[in-house]
């Protein structure tokens, strides 16, 4: 899903999202895609917030399924107010079975990815 202030699709008489309603749409969507590995960090999250999201996903090598997991890392991102406007904190935790060196270079390219796509709304599909 890539999109601008005013995401393709929306007619033009419509004002453009707010960022609170972008935000909170990306959240759905990253909830329907990492189900239960998908944590909202924010206090409160249950209810109708208006605080930038600040997440938690547990990522794993991509395709396995219903086989022992011996890779994974938490991926917390934490967002400014202005996101998508604006690069999301990003912070790699809890990694099981990657080096150090795999952990700080995957963080390397998602910063890069974050600087990269900066202003859009999209969801990239990260591999271990």
């Amino acid at each position: 899903m890539a999109g601008g202030r005013g995401a393709p699709g929306r007619g033009r008489d419509e004002p453009p999202e707010s960022y609170p309603q972008r935000q909170e749409h990306e959240l759905q969507a990253l909830e329907a895609i990492y189900g239960a590995d998908f944590q909202d960090l924010r206090p409160d999250a249950r209810k109708s917030v208006n605080e930038p999201p600040e997440i938690n996903l547990v990522l794993y090598p991509q395709g396995l399924t219903g086989e022992e997991v011996y890779v994974q890392v938490d991926l917390r991102v934490k967002c400014p107010p202005t996101y998508p406007d604006v690069v999301p904190e990003i912070e790699l935790k809890n990694a099981k079975g990657l080096s150090n060196e795999s952990v700080h270079l995957l963080k390397s390219h998602l910063e890069k990815v974050a600087k990269k796509h900066c202003g859009e709304v999209r969801y990239i599909q990260l591999e271990l």
